[in-house]
């Protein structure tokens, strides 16, 4: 029913009564009868028409994901929504609607295109030529250019129709503002616009409508941009696309790279998904044929070259934070005038600290994990839950008074640093001293300006950065994920010391990379030394098909916490009865066990694997067990769940 509304139309936002309250929501469809009684019918309360409806386009995309990744379509759809469309609206919602039309631009010097090399030009026109739904592999080994080529793409999209609109992703917040200043250059005349998490909800909401009005052509964005609304999307590409960091890990917990290609499939366009270090996954739909391989084998700069690389053995000497092989070409780079890059993915000073007599750690009281010991702030910090902690003055076991750091952080090795090359110009990037946007802009610009001898960081230095004056990349404590249980590890090792070594060599300087490890004979390190990803790719692959392992296999994880273990452990038996009594054929229900990070903010959590070889066939059980799982039953009051289709840490 209707006040003195306009009629709505299907994609619609209205304002409608929802009991005591009011709230916004999207009309779906639209009929003139109803087998609901009169008495049951309300008003709907106002149409928001001065925006034009969302597009069928978007209405069935929403629908998919929300069936695919098994939630509600009304929350997935509203959610997908910038705040200020999906909220009521106050007294000056048409005066800050008008505002929000208001898109400024920067102004940025235009940057002409430079020439590509060969690869480049074929790889463009490839692209460019294609006709229809046409999924592409942009392979290139790390500084052979991939970006040049998604921006000559772009030009050849935008030129051939007035209206396109294109759609690039990157992983990471910190990548955005360099590729948004790259793409603002090379399109100084064009509408850019830009989506992440660090925006304000305004500033959200004006990239958002520019899109869905069809005024910016160029978005720039995270995972959450892959739901924006657009009125002509013609192209997609996905940069970096291995990164875990496109797999939202909080209500929808979907995959924006595999949204991306849907969306790309729905609208028959061309997506171009580009890495050094695909994942196997892609790799594999390279292989069965489904996705065509576009290969960049050379670095962009015609005097660069791959770096060398070389393994430091560590395994038989006392720890310390640098090998004698390693502080002699530190010292070398520095004295001729190249720049030094040290990674390691440890923030604070140490992983813990410990009292010499008993063996106690410092562990964080809400988290089943260790606090990282800051000595800056001289705090003990959970990296999980972010609660800060006194550092105590003796062993709250024992009373011992000699308890002293273990392990190494990037803080301990940026003092290691300063005592070993105290004349060098150090800096130290990681989330602990670049928490905002324009620090990390600033950070990065004194790199690349050459303000910087030693740099020293976390992934935040890994992935995207074109350091020119880089010759040397140390990687410190690799070793960690070679003996993890995930089956995933050595794929994302692999990936992040190969995005890590690619900072090195960029431009004319020869670039180095070592690597400490206690385990120089492991084959993926015989796979990075040869930095041939093919080779890798196949091995991992035949282990994975071996095992029925992603990708021959389709997986869901039921996630479950409660404020004790066994609440959460009886409620995930539960789901395991109840999943027995269903036709589960094909399909493989794992018992259930604690989470490896076992507890997290006060809540225990555990987890039940699900597998099966058809997709099909997994989400024709996942269906009815959902429906089974959500009968109520008093045991699990107080047990939040979710299902997780795709998971990518298990």
């Amino acid at each position: 029913m209707l006040g003195d509304n306009p009629v709505p139309q299907k994609g619609d936002r209205v304002l409608v009564p929802l009991g005591k309250r009011k709230t916004v929501g999207i009309v779906t469809g639209v009929s003139e009868t109803t087998q609901l009684e009169t008495g049951r019918l309300r008003s709907v309360i106002r149409v928001f028409n001065e925006v034009a409806p969302l597009s069928a386009e978007w209405l069935a995309m929403m629908d998919f994901a929300a069936d695919y990744y098994l939630r509600p379509r009304g929350e997935a759809a509203l959610s997908a929504l910038p705040a200020f469309f999906r909220q009521p609206p106050t007294p000056a919602y048409d005066k800050r609607l008008q505002r929000l039309r208001e898109l400024k631009q920067k102004k940025i010097k235009h940057e002409p295109a430079p020439e590509l090399n060969d690869e480049q030009k074929s790889a463009a026109q490839a692209v460019s030529s294609s006709t229809g739904y046409s999924p592409f592999l942009l392979f290139g080994v790390t500084g052979s250019g991939k970006t040049e080529v998604y921006l000559h793409i772009i030009e050849s999209t935008l030129a051939a129709d007035p209206e396109a609109q294109v759609m690039l992703l990157v992983p990471e917040i910190n990548l955005t503002p360099q590729l948004e200043a790259r793409v603002r250059g090379r399109f100084s005349d064009t509408a850019v616009v830009t989506l992440h998490s660090n925006l304000t909800q305004l500033e959200r909401a004006r990239s958002w409508l520019a899109l869905h009005e069809g005024r910016a052509r160029i978005l720039v964005g995270t995972r959450l941009a892959v739901f924006s609304s657009f009125k002509k999307l013609a192209l997609v590409i996905v940069d970096e696309e291995h990164d875990a960091s496109y797999k939202g890990g909080d209500g929808m917990r979907f995959s924006a790279r595999d949204v991306a290609v849907k969306r790309a499939f729905d609208n028959k366009i061309a997506c171009v998904l580009g890495s050094a270090t695909p994942s196997l996954e892609t790799w594999q739909q390279v292989l069965k044929g489904s996705y065509r391989l576009l290969k960049l084998t050379h670095r962009a700069v015609a005097a660069a070259h791959l770096p060398q690389m070389q393994l430091v053995d560590v395994s038989q000497r006392r720890p310390e934070v640098f090998a004698p092989l390693v502080k002699d070409a530190v010292t070398e780079a520095i004295a001729a005038g190249g720049q030094v890059l040290i990674f390691i993915n440890r923030r604070g000073y140490a992983p813990v600290i410990s009292c010499t007599a008993c063996g106690w750690v410092s562990r964080c009281v809400h988290c089943s994990g260790f606090t990282v010991y800051h000595k800056a702030e001289h705090r003990l910090v959970c990296h999980h839950c972010g609660t800060r902690y006194e550092v105590p003055s003796h062993c709250p076991v024992c009373g011992n008074a000699e308890i002293l750091p273990v392990g190494t952080g990037t803080q301990r090795i940026e003092e290691a640093i300063a005592a070993l090359w105290p004349e060098a110009r150090l800096l130290r990037i990681d989330r602990d001293s670049v928490r905002s946007k324009s620090a990390a802009e600033s950070a990065f610009k004194a790199v690349h300006a050459g303000d910087v001898d030693i740099v020293v960081g976390t992934q935040m230095i890994a992935k995207g950065h074109d350091f020119k004056r880089v010759s040397l990349v140390v990687v410190l404590n690799a070793d960690a994920q070679l003996v993890s249980p995930d089956v995933r590890a050595e794929e994302r090792l692999y990936a992040t010391l190969m995005q890590v070594a690619g900072r090195a060599g960029r431009a004319e300087r020869p670039g180095r990379v070592l690597i400490q490890t206690r385990f120089p004979n492991h084959p993926m390190y015989a796979d990075l030394m040869a930095q041939n990803y093919e080779k890798f790719a196949a091995r991992l692959l035949k282990d994975r098909k071996e095992s029925a392992s992603p990708p021959f296999c389709r997986q869901a994880l039921l996630l479950a916490q409660a404020r004790t273990l066994d609440r959460t452990m009886g409620f995930l038996r539960r789901a395991k009865e109840k999943a027995e009594g269903l036709d589960s054929r094909d399909v493989i229900v794992y018992e259930p066990v604690p989470m490896p990070l076992m507890r997290l903010k006060d809540w225990e959590r555990g987890q039940l694997l699900v597998e099966s070889a058809s997709r099909a066939r997994l989400h024709a059980f996942l269906s009815v067990w959902l429906q089974a799982l959500s009968q109520p039953d008093a045991r699990d009051a107080g047990t939040q769940w979710t299902i997780e289709i795709d998971p990518v840490g298990i």
